[in-house]
């Protein structure tokens, strides 16, 4: 009985009018993550590091540039949209996507959570 590859699962959703399927990680899609964040970090020319006075728009838009698309573009397949694309869909179909991604493949998307104003003064005090 010969041996055959198991297929690692995906799902299949719609982006913005458009049919993806987002694969759970493998080697090769790894190696593709790693090659789309140097990218990433060639394109701004040495500023990938936050600068002092930048604002929140500037660190969130440097983190989706830096980490979330090209994470979200190796582990999808299909036509997919563009990182600019991304700022323009609706927000939900968007979070459609980061979440079945972050199922599918939960260390290259750490949930994040947001500190309610009582646990932010804890940490001060």
């Amino acid at each position: 009985m010969a041996d055959t590859l198991k297929t690692p699962p995906s799902k299949t959703i719609a982006v913005a009018g458009r049919k993806l399927t987002v694969h759970k990680k493998t080697f090769e899609r790894t190696l593709r993550r790693f090659t789309l964040m140097e990218e990433a970090q060639k394109s701004l020319n040495g500023h990938g590091e936050p600068q002092e006075g930048e604002g929140l728009e500037v660190m969130i838009r440097r983190g989706f540039s830096l980490n979330t698309y090209p994470s979200l573009a190796a582990c999808t397949s299909g036509n997919l949209p563009t990182e600019a694309e991304c700022f323009a869909i609706d927000e939900d179909e968007l979070q459609i996507w980061l979440d079945t991604a972050r199922e599918l493949n939960p260390l290259w998307f750490p949930a994040v959570t947001a500190e309610t104003p009582e646990e932010t003064i804890e940490k001060k005090d």
